[in-house]
């Protein structure tokens, strides 16, 4: 297996604590930017990802680095619409901290790599939360605006208040991807930079009656 975190020390952690498991043998770790590179490397059956929050791109880009991989995710977010979202992305298994022991964690490792999933009951409570409200779930019409799925979702970042290099680690793409995109947000917005982007951003984007957007 191999564990991804932009963390070192907790990559040098997991690694320590699943060492004496005999059922689970740990390739090596690598952050988040280098992960796909790291999979395609090492062929691991099972990645443990370790992020807070998660990102569906981060989860899209281990998937597309090899389809059978199978992905737990480790994290501290207990936000519905990111842990469905990266359940939708390809990830077999999600733990939020506080809901797992150790030996727990070794157990959905084992699982994952058997193709068995393993939800933490917060993401379980997200899910069901999720299947019930669908028929009020709407695509929000954020790409309608121009831009594409991937355009919108980096927008949002750079909205949030992330630099290109830190989107490119969230979304395992290259910084150059990131900047090419920004271009064409501001192109397709009428947006003169930054700045003027996020502000279109705020008066275009829909939001629910909670307040966010809904989950598409």
């Amino acid at each position: 297996m191999l564990i991804v975190s932009d963390n070192p020390v907790s990559r040098i952690g997991f690694a320590s604590l699943l060492d004496s498991v005999p059922r689970v043998v740990v390739a090596g770790g690598a952050p988040a930017d280098r992960a796909p590179a790291a999979v395609r490397d090492h062929a691991p059956d099972v990645v443990l990802l370790d992020a807070s929050p998660p990102h569906p791109g981060a989860v899209g880009g281990l998937v597309r680095a090899a389809a059978a991989v199978r992905i737990v995710v480790v994290t501290a977010t207990q936000d519905p619409h990111v842990l469905v979202q990266v359940l939708a992305a390809g990830a077999h298994g999600c733990l939020t901290y506080g809901h797992f022991e150790p030996a727990d964690l070794a157990d959905v490792l084992v699982a994952a790599g058997r193709g068995e999933s393993s939800l933490s009951p917060p993401v379980v409570t997200a899910l069901v939360r999720w299947l019930h409200d669908g028929p009020r779930r709407r695509v929000p019409a954020w790409p309608g605006h121009g831009l594409t799925a991937r355009e919108a979702e980096i927008l949002d970042l750079i909205a949030a208040g992330l630099t290109n290099r830190q989107i490119a680690r969230r979304l395992v793409i290259a910084e150059k991807t990131v900047k090419n995109h920004a271009h064409q947000i501001y192109r397709r917005l009428g947006a003169t930079g930054r700045e003027h982007a996020i502000a279109r951003w705020r008066e275009l984007r829909p939001v629910s009656a909670g307040g966010g957007a809904d989950i598409p």
